[in-house]
């Protein structure tokens, strides 16, 4: 696949199909990923595979507890109160692969560069059939110190992406975007 058709092609996605992803495709994704501009080579990336679907579930439900005992503190979440609430809504849409993206708080660019490495995964997934969507309802989670803790995820690290994983049954319609806004033309 052409580089130009993933980025234009590739949609989020949170239904899959039946057929697993291998761990070791995940890991080869990860790999791929480290190709990403890191600043000053650093490389601050670190990450947590989770393929259990049980743990999964606990975790969205730990999720959304949180949120919905914050909820005030979390305007931006309030549109999904609803969602939060109900039981048999799993923020990571019952997909069977999570993959945790962190960074190391002590480099100054752990954001842009393990976001670079995520888009990187992401288009690669996508390149193989693996459809991926970026979660954000879970960072506080994968912040917490339970789930650090439980992972041994060192205190300095930060969780800057989270990614369900899965084949896809059928590539989502692109959606229409706007216009680019440009400020300035420069001279």
């Amino acid at each position: 696949m052409e580089v130009l058709d993933c980025i234009q092609g590739r949609r989020s996605v949170r239904k899959f199909s039946d057929k697993k992803v291998e761990y070791n495709t995940i890991v080869d994704l990860i790999k791929i990923g480290t190709y990403a501009p890191t600043a000053q080579m650093r490389e601050p990336w670190g990450f947590v595979i989770i393929q259990d679907k049980e743990e999964m579930k606990r975790l969205s439900d730990m999720a959304k507890i949180d949120i919905l005992n914050r909820i005030d503190e979390l305007p931006q979440f309030k549109n999904y109160e609803k969602f939060f609430s109900d039981p048999n809504f799993n923020i990571f849409y019952e997909a069977e692969n999570l993959l945790v993206v962190y960074g190391d708080t002590t480099t100054r660019w752990y954001k842009e560069d393990c976001s670079a490495l995520a888009e990187n995964i992401i288009l690669a997934a996508f390149s193989q059939n693996i459809g991926t969507c970026w979660i954000g309802f879970s960072k506080d989670l994968f912040d917490s110190k339970e789930f650090k803790e439980k992972y041994n995820i060192p205190d300095s690290y930060e969780s800057v992406s989270t990614l369900i994983l899965g084949y896809m049954n059928f590539v989502p319609n692109p959606p229409k975007r706007r216009e680019p806004i440009i400020f300035s033309r420069g001279k």
